[in-house]
């Protein structure tokens, strides 16, 4: 107990020392308290310090960082990763062709030149155009990725990823190979790379694939958020730098006590496609891009309607103590325009400021990051969209960070998902699952806020 309140009070140490200082260590120097603090954040509520591999966590942790340096630092690099977000985006716009052709002129980004009154209307909803530009995209993404994995070419990535990673940090096979299928595959899809072994592995392994989960987006979501408007470097340069970063991070929370069956091995579960063909494939791909299109659509319908009711509730708050016979006087200070986005804001200003950004938008940055841990991270992304098409509502810097935290699942129905998804394919570690699911919940969340602190030791102010 006496080394956890060390480190505590060690980090809120370092964290408040930023804060005050701020105006001589700037930006960078927020950053790199962000980087201990947030490390030093999982350490506090590790299960078991003294058995921790930090020959992982070095790794693990020089990884994350050599990958960030060789994107943001290195020239070419950049430039190829730049290129590679420029070929996704041109990617996404091969959908437009078959959603014109079903959808018509409402498939098009900008409402057509129908008159003044019709361009308004199609200007002002918002959500009417979402769902026939930003959706369809979804369908070929799943449909594209479903025929990589039937000819074989996503497990050959995957497994190279979790080679490098294998011999580096010491980590097991099966669970290096669920963390690297994260890159390319949902937080339900990835652990069907090793779903044989998932009933046998340690509760450290268990913890791991959920952890990764949280922490990666799949590739499909990947395009989805770069159509949104999110920086495509950051997008793509996060989701590699997840892959070491959610692997120490998880066996810094919950160190491997046991010796698991796949340790210093990299095999894939070796199954048939089960797909007949390359068309089958693609139809198969297309279906559940159809699922998940839709449960996206849904869930955006309902979450905002629930902010909305809470932003009312909240509203009025105020109103509601004054007739109770409290004076006006005594409320002075409480605000007029409360609402779940600034509440967010208030909650999670630490972070961001921790993350990096610049103290105007760090309410701001905070609103997002509370969104998309309450909501979800498409609600934040399409809160961030709107925010730029406001002229310098938030700098250039806030918005790359901001892209960086937003990129990856955690959030609480996420929890649900991979107790249904993972529970699944072996249903006597369900027990298991829920116990470790919100605490995944939080170390994945932290991955994302890390991942942004590194970024913003790196990019230029």
């Amino acid at each position: 107990m006496q080394w956890r309140i060390g480190i505590a009070l060690a980090i809120t140490l370092i964290a408040l020392s930023a804060y005050f200082l701020r105006s001589t260590i700037g930006l960078r120097g927020q950053s790199v308290a962000g980087v201990i603090f947030f490390f030093g954040l999982v350490a506090v509520f590790s299960q078991n310090l003294r058995a921790v591999n930090w020959h992982t966590i070095i790794w693990g942790f020089s990884l994350q960082m050599i990958l960030a340096v060789l994107v943001l630092k290195v020239e070419l690099v950049y430039t190829i990763i730049s290129s590679v977000g420029g070929i996704v985006k041109k990617f996404i716009g091969f959908s437009d062709a078959g959603a014109q052709f079903v959808f018509g002129n409402l498939a098009d980004a900008r409402p057509p030149a129908i008159g003044g009154t019709w361009s308004k209307l199609f200007e002002s909803n918002y959500m009417f155009q979402f769902a026939f530009v930003a959706l369809p995209p979804i369908l070929f993404v799943s449909a594209f990725f479903t025929l990589l994995y039937h000819f074989g070419i996503l497990q050959k990535c995957v497994r190279f990823l979790a080679m490098i990673m294998v011999n580096l940090m010491g980590t097991s096979g099966a669970e290096t190979l669920s963390v690297s299928a994260n890159v390319f595959m949902g937080q339900t899809e990835a652990p069907l790379i090793v779903k044989p072994y998932v009933p046998r592995m340690t509760n450290s392994e268990l913890f791991t694939l959920m952890v990764s989960g949280m922490a990666h987006i799949s590739g499909g979501m990947m395009v989805v958020y770069i159509n949104y408007g999110a920086d495509p470097v950051a997008v793509l340069t996060t989701c590699v730098m997840a892959c070491p970063c959610s692997l120490y991070l998880a066996k810094l929370f919950l160190p491997e006590t046991s010796t698991p069956e796949t340790l210093g091995t990299v095999n894939t579960h070796s199954e048939k496609s089960p797909y007949v063909n390359a068309i089958d494939a693609i139809a198969s791909g297309t279906t559940d891009g159809l699922k998940l299109a839709l449960n996206v659509g849904a869930m955006l319908i309902v979450f905002i309607a629930f902010v909305a009711m809470f932003d009312a509730l909240l509203a009025g708050i105020k109103p509601i103590l004054i007739s109770l016979g409290l004076s006006p006087e005594a409320l002075l200070n409480w605000p007029d325009d409360l609402s779940l986005r600034k509440v967010f804001g208030w909650c999670f200003a630490p972070a961001a400021f921790l993350m990096g950004i610049e103290m105007a938008d760090i309410q701001k940055v905070g609103s997002l990051l509370g969104s998309k841990l309450a909501i979800n991270e498409h609600y934040a992304y399409l809160q961030m969209k709107e925010w730029k098409a406001v002229p310098e509502y938030m700098t250039e810097r806030s918005y790359q960070l901001t892209a960086f935290a937003l990129t990856g699942f955690a959030n609480f129905s996420s929890i649900g998902i991979q107790l249904g998804g993972i529970g699944a394919m072996a249903p006597e570690r369900r027990g298991d699952l829920a116990k470790l699911g919100a605490r995944a919940l939080f170390v994945g969340f932290v991955a994302t806020l890390l991942n942004a602190a590194i970024a913003g030791i790196l990019i230029k102010n």
